[in-house]
């Protein structure tokens, strides 16, 4: 099937809508040159020319009203299509204000259009402006990375990489966080940074959420069939995350998506856990709370991804059914060093201790880290000191051959006052 967002090259001559039509596409001009025309009479009139670096076909898209004229290749074309469902996705996020702008705008064209005379033969408008222009090479490496997106789910490009949880106080392995990459043919493997931004830009994140479920449910049990292979080293309780999104939230039925896939697989609900960040739960607090107890009726945990980042009020945090609070990994790389990050870090784990829910500290690089937070009471520890995000196949050895001696981390200074006894935490 042809992806509608490929560019295509259009013959001199061609035409490629006329006017009435109902509007698919508007198309981005790479090269060549395009008239737009309207037949009366028995005669064709030209009224404007658009040449590289321009787009046109849009106000059939913006305002859902048939074509205004026709569209006609007067040059060999290049063409990036734009389809209706890109567009509009985009204008869902925009300010409502500039909405109403471009409606406006659209409508006075509407009006103006069978006022204006025919284009003379030079009548292409000056080029794009540096600013325009720019705009129009985003747009255009946006759309080349929509459609890389949609051939990495059409052909399973993605893959789930697992890093392991550590309970502090004994070594043991509690669970891991499975982290999405992409291996991109011509790129190689491709961190959630350089491409999750990307998606949920385009509306491509629901289906990538929907793709990382669907692989949790094969992952998972393997991950606790081998984890039974080092009982003694292996919490019995060993657990798998994954992230969502405030899109996911927001738009999703990711307590139906989970609980399928918990019903094809017959996995208990126990054994997975929702992370989400701060800043996505302040998006829509109380969107977010719906649907995360939802997902805790069901059994599942829920860990607050990079607290202390998001700028939440305690008052929303009361309203979220959360089991986890993840201690974001720059306050721990930066807490012996500093004393301020160590206090938000102390205050991190208190507030834990007292709404009941375990913590999770990440980004420890280092034993001295990891024996400082145990000092604090941390119960659970994540980070490159226990182990880098791994290919499945990797995680299944490492849980399988786990040792808890070489993790457990001793309390080798005097814990908080206060604070004795907590680091015990689940």
């Amino acid at each position: 099937m042809h992806d509608l967002s490929d560019p295509v090259t259009l013959p001199a001559g061609t035409v490629l809508f006329e006017e009435g039509a109902i509007g698919h596409c508007a198309y981005l001009i790479l090269s060549g040159r395009i008239a737009i025309f309207r037949r009366r009479d028995g005669g064709e009139a030209v009224l404007a020319r658009r040449g590289p670096g321009e787009i046109f076909g849009e106000m059939a898209i913006l305002d859902a009203l048939p074509r205004s004229a026709g569209a006609r290749a007067e040059a060999d074309c290049v063409l990036v299509p734009v389809d209706a469902a890109q567009i509009r996705q985009r204008l869902a996020g925009a300010d409502p204000i500039l909405r109403l702008c471009l409606e406006g705008l659209i409508a006075r064209l509407r009006e103006t259009l069978p006022r204006l005379g025919p284009a003379s033969a030079e009548g292409l408008q000056a080029p794009p402006s540096p600013s325009a222009r720019a705009d129009f090479d985003a747009t255009v490496a946006s759309l080349a990375q929509e459609r890389a997106l949609r051939r990495a789910l059409a052909r399973d490009e993605f893959a789930l990489f697992l890093q392991p949880i550590v309970r502090l106080a004994t070594g043991r392995l509690a669970g891991f966080e499975a982290l999405i990459r992409w291996h991109d043919p011509e790129r190689g493997l491709v961190p959630p940074a350089a491409f999750i931004p990307a998606a949920e830009a385009n509306g491509l994140i629901l289906a990538i959420t929907a793709w990382v479920i669907d692989a949790i449910g094969r992952i998972v049990p393997r991950i606790l069939q081998a984890g039974l292979r080092a009982p003694a080293s292996v919490e019995p309780s060993l657990f798998v995350s994954f992230n969502v999104t405030a899109q996911d939230l927001a738009r999703a039925d990711i307590p139906g998506l989970v609980d399928a896939m918990l019903r094809r697989t017959g996995l208990a609900p126990g054994a997975l856990k929702i992370e989400v960040t701060e800043s996505a739960l302040m998006q829509d607090p109380a969107g977010a709370a719906a649907a995360l107890a939802r997902c805790r009726a069901a059994g599942l945990g829920i860990a607050v991804d990079d607290f202390g980042t998001g700028y939440s009020s305690l008052s929303h945090l009361s309203t979220l059914p959360i089991t986890t609070l993840k201690v974001d990994r720059a306050f721990v790389r930066a807490m012996l060093a500093e004393p301020r990050d160590r206090r938000i870090v102390q205050t991190i784990l208190r507030l834990a201790e007292e709404i009941g829910v375990a913590a999770v500290a990440e980004g420890i690089e280092g034993r001295a880290e990891a024996e400082a937070l145990a000092a604090m009471g941390c119960a659970l520890g994540q980070g490159y000191h226990f182990g880098r995000p791994m290919p499945e196949a990797d995680a299944l050895a490492a849980a399988a051959a786990w040792n808890a001696d070489a993790w457990r981390v001793g309390l080798s200074g005097e814990a908080d006052p206060g604070r004795h006894g907590f680091h015990a935490r689940a």
